[in-house]
């Protein structure tokens, strides 16, 4: 563990409740094969959420590495910050000329993304699928894009719409990874567009109506841990399955 990570570890008191937490939860069941009383209680403890995580901090506890903040009186930040807003006015109009046909709007922003990429490359923002600690490019999860330039910043896309914006839906997820894809100290920054559909020559296409970027160095978040299970967890142990069999046709 390199000293920049236990630092931002041991100034985390929150983090540190919940690693806690889990380690009373697992060590009991591993020593023992069975749950005792206190880490019942863990695990209820995990049930209930944490509010107003500053992600600046949870990027450096699980990457090592520090979220910049955007200082426009940078020369070097504000040349980028020119270029990303040229990119996303040109990505913007370029998609809402040719339009997205997709079944949903996450969909769309998926197809949004090509349009971003030749954007930022005609700006001359060098950009790319972020690489994992692992050096492996990765484009799944966050962030979406990695700009290599002498100005480190990762890029995350995504749409909206105008009747939803102000409402507490959740859109922005961060997930810690073994191998995460922030591998340096960057900007990080979030590029948006609003998505209105639209009918055009016969057929709904989505199309940008309005974008934004927004800077996540003052972002908070909030923290709902998961209890899930793959499918060969949930249908592959046969000393679990009570019965089963073929759905056949009955004859007349």
């Amino acid at each position: 563990m390199n000293s920049r990570w236990l630092n931002a570890l041991l100034s985390m008191p929150l983090f540190i409740h919940w690693i806690l937490v889990i380690a009373s939860l697992v060590i009991p069941s591993l020593c023992f094969g069975q749950p005792t009383t206190n880490s019942l209680s863990s695990l209820a403890e995990l049930t209930k959420p944490a509010k107003k995580i500053p992600f600046k901090t949870v990027i450096e506890a699980t990457t090592g590495h520090r979220v910049l903040d955007l200082d426009t009186n940078n020369a070097a930040h504000a040349e980028l910050q020119s270029k990303l807003l040229k990119a996303a006015r040109l990505a913007g109009e370029r998609a809402s000329r040719e339009g997205i046909v997709a079944a949903r709007p996450n969909e769309a922003g998926n197809y949004l993304e090509p349009f971003v990429r030749a954007a930022l490359k005609e700006c001359g923002v060098e950009a790319r699928i972020p690489r994992t600690t692992q050096n492996r490019a990765q484009s799944t999860g966050y962030p979406d894009i990695e700009i290599t330039l002498p100005t480190p910043c990762y890029l995350e896309l995504k749409t909206y719409n105008a009747k939803t914006v102000n409402t507490t839906q959740r859109s922005f997820y961060y997930s810690p990874s073994a191998t995460p894809k922030v591998t340096r100290d960057a900007l990080h920054l979030l590029l948006a567009f609003e998505l209105t559909k639209i009918d055009r020559g016969g057929k709904s296409v989505f199309v940008p109506t309005h974008w934004k970027l927004v800077s996540l160095s003052a972002l908070e978040v909030d923290l709902k841990f998961e209890f899930n299970q793959s499918n060969r967890g949930l249908y592959g142990d046969t000393n679990a399955t009570l019965s089963e069999g073929p759905v056949r046709l009955e004859r007349d």
